[in-house]
């Protein structure tokens, strides 16, 4: 059986810059729908996060009251049926309680798996944006041409790696993450550490995003597939399957 590996933010919080900590982890559609795709399309499941320390799911993640604020208005989707689909996921998920440790997994380890999928969270942009961990993870997923996918605020993991050049590997890479419209919509807009999609551009990617927030948007380059919110976990994961089977 080929296996996968999925990547989780080790935070619980994320730092606000006035030093307030937000609740935060990572969100459950962005994990349990892609997992549960994996596993049904016949792969093994392998998690990981920085640290090996498991990792905690958003609590507004699997709030039906909430979850509805993160999708399109003209959906019709029972959020509290959804909600307890994830809930069921997560706790059956073999590995959450103790994930694997990326800064461990050596280059024979990463080259095994079919491809790497990186969840998303505000939680990412506590633990993932300077990590020298994730930095020489990346760059050996990349050298190794793995297929790697991730969503929302999960490519703040593609912020810090450097090539030899001191240029981001991902420069030139087209991609998508969790807007900054979106990110207006959120109850912290104004007290973020960073807005990711203008860190991608600045960064030389060429970015780009759904006609409307909360729309699914998704975008395959070469080895690389990014979705740009939770709405859009279940497109990422249907395109890098693609990638991985090919």
């Amino acid at each position: 059986m080929k296996t996968l590996l999925t990547i989780l933010t080790n935070a619980a919080h994320l730092t606000l810059t006035d030093g307030d900590e937000y609740p935060s982890g990572f969100w459950a559609e962005e994990f349990a729908v892609p997992y549960r795709m994996f596993t049904d399309s016949g792969y093994a499941v392998d998690l990981a996060t920085l640290g090996g320390i498991a990792p905690t799911v958003d609590k507004s993640s699997l709030d039906p009251n909430f979850m509805k604020w993160v999708r399109p208005s003209f959906t019709q989707i029972d959020d509290a049926a959804a909600a307890a689909t994830y809930r069921k996921t997560i706790e059956q998920a073999e590995g959450l309680r103790s994930p694997n440790d990326v800064a461990r997994l050596t280059k024979d380890q990463i080259a095994s798996y079919a491809g790497i999928y990186i969840v998303g969270g505000h939680g990412c942009m506590e633990d993932m944006r300077a990590s020298p961990a994730m930095t020489k993870f990346l760059l050996t997923v990349l050298a190794l041409d793995k297929p790697l996918a991730s969503v929302c605020h999960g490519p703040t993991a593609f912020l810090s790696p450097r090539d030899p050049t001191g240029q981001s590997p991902f420069a030139r890479y087209r991609v998508t993450c969790f807007s900054h419209a979106e990110e207006f919509q959120t109850k912290i807009n104004g007290r973020l550490p960073l807005v990711l999609e203008i860190e991608l551009k600045r960064l030389g990617m060429e970015y780009s995003k759904s006609p409307y927030p909360w729309g699914s948007h998704v975008v395959v380059d070469r080895n690389l597939v990014t979705g740009q919110n939770p709405f859009s976990s279940e497109s990422v994961a249907k395109h890098f399957l693609d990638l991985v089977m090919t």
